[in-house]
């Protein structure tokens, strides 16, 4: 399949615009059920070159799930900002149920498994709350660039396309004046809803939410080398383990990344070589954000100051998605330390991959626990749920 899948949205009052980057051209079924909309739309159109979803709100004053009145303004109210939320979706059903039911409650390709048929489903079922559509689904065979080995490999062209879907996500942020563009990744899990306010109260030209993962990888770096790469330094754990906390400069931020585009700075930005004179950087999207941002004395803010949410640590190149299945299963059992289950969504929860309960070739596993405990014995038993573990309970008693 020949594109990745690029999602990108500007919410909040003014106006709300949905692209999507599919892989075949328009699916005849699709088209004539968006042709059936026209009576509850005002415009519905589909564009074969430009491969981009948009839609725009019903009530410019309705919030994200249409439960608030519209408020009493004053001449000297604000608006709410707009923000481009852009992300990139490659290889992801098992993460997607998750990711975009938290994005839900923020609100404020090439492919292998399921992916566009999750983000349909999902847009499809927010056609309610939105003015208009105008759509282009593409798509062409091969599963994999020529030059891929795996989902996991990484060659020139994948960061090449990854690249330049970024770069045109940003360059329409800027073309319809959006305050905001936030680059979020599909394997990053958003569990406090406040994030994105909290984010823009930070008043920083570029600024990420600290996410940990189930080890020491996170989404940000302390140190690089002289060749532009990863260097791990002494900063780098008091601020993954909230020893310190605050918003911390560093020289690179990823997966969750907020810019504000009402700065003159951010013109700087961006995410192709090409475009920073004299460039000497890796062929890698994060590393010529980060430099871009150098380059135009932007810098780079982490922040640790809240319980934002979790990353999935990378693939390997030789890994297979059975994998990223293992990981995504450790991060849910780290996320239940101290957190609720990730939620899902009913309408994605057919997509999310059960495992099967069986006493593990064990005549019976049983789990003793103090009635007087119950948040530990719900918590173990939805880590026993995750892990496909069928237990009996035993209740044990004081003394």
């Amino acid at each position: 399949m020949y594109c990745e899948a690029l999602l990108v949205s500007i919410i909040g009052y003014e106006t709300s615009v949905w692209a999507y980057r599919l892989k075949n051209a328009v699916p005849s079924k699709l088209l004539r059920r968006l042709q059936g909309l026209s009576g509850a739309y005002s415009t519905i159109s589909t564009d074969a070159m430009n491969a981009t979803l948009g839609i725009d709100p019903l009530d410019l004053e309705v919030c994200w799930r249409g439960l608030h009145a519209k408020p009493s303004l004053s001449h000297n109210s604000m608006k709410d900002s707009t923000v481009v939320i852009a992300f990139l979706a490659r290889n992801k059903a098992h993460t997607l149920p998750y990711f975009l039911t938290l994005l839900e409650r923020i609100r404020s390709d090439h492919n292998e498994d399921k992916t566009l048929e999750i983000l349909k489903k999902w847009l499809s079922s927010l056609e309610g709350y939105y003015h208009s559509i105008n759509a282009e689904l593409l798509s062409s065979p091969p599963e994999r660039l020529k030059d891929e080995t795996g989902p996991a490999n990484w060659p020139s062209s994948r960061f090449t396309h990854i690249m330049q879907l970024r770069e045109e996500a940003l360059m329409s942020a800027r073309q319809v004046w959006a305050d905001y563009i936030w680059f979020v990744d599909c394997d990053v899990f958003i569990t406090n809803n406040q994030t994105l306010k909290i984010l823009m109260a930070k008043e920083r030209t570029v600024v990420a939410p600290m996410l940990k993962s189930d080890g020491m990888y996170a989404n940000f770096w302390c140190g690089m080398t002289e060749e532009y790469y990863y260097h791990r330094t002494d900063d780098y754990k008091p601020i993954l383990n909230r020893e310190q906390v605050g918003c911390f400069h560093v020289p690179m931020v990823h997966s969750s990344v907020l810019v504000d585009l009402r700065r003159v700075a951010s013109e700087g930005l961006t995410f192709v070589p090409s475009n920073i004179p004299a460039y000497k950087g890796p062929h890698d999207d994060i590393i010529t954000f980060a430099l871009s941002a150098n380059r135009s004395g932007i810098p780079l803010y982490v922040c640790n100051d809240q319980v934002y949410g979790f990353v999935m640590v990378p693939l390997e190149q030789s890994d297979t998605l059975q994998h990223d299945y293992a990981q995504l299963t450790n991060l849910k059992l780290e996320v239940l330390v101290e957190n609720p289950p990730l939620p899902v969504n009913e309408l994605l929860s057919k997509y999310i991959r059960d495992h099967r309960p069986d006493t593990m070739g064990f005549n019976a596993i049983f789990m003793i626990n103090l009635e007087r405990r119950p948040e530990r014995r719900q918590r173990m038993l939805q880590c026993f749920c995750e892990l496909g573990i069928q237990a009996f309970t035993v209740n044990a008693f004081d003394g």
